[in-house]
């Protein structure tokens, strides 16, 4: 495994622990969480719920969640572009 490989899977860890993380938010604020699926439903009410929170605490800390998972899903696909071509 070289080290394209390797950070393409853990960008791909830290995608699923940043996932995990908006599950674990909205399931505490009593949102309808599914285990495996429905991964932009709850995105997109993750965003929402960054909206109308009013304690600026969790506001920053639910921001930071929604970062890294963007910043993760970019690293995937650039580690995934360099490798490909790599094998091209």
């Amino acid at each position: 495994m070289g080290l394209f490989e390797f950070a393409l899977l853990f960008s791909a860890v830290v995608a699923l622990y940043n996932f995990q993380q908006i599950k674990m938010a909205l399931k505490q604020k009593g949102y309808a969480v599914e285990m495996f699926t429905g991964w932009l439903r709850d995105y997109r009410q993750f965003k929402a719920l960054i909206e109308e929170e009013t304690d600026q605490k969790n506001k920053i800390s639910y921001q930071k969640n929604l970062n890294g998972l963007h910043f993760s899903l970019m690293g995937m696909a650039v580690f995934a572009v360099l490798i490909l071509r790599k094998l091209a």
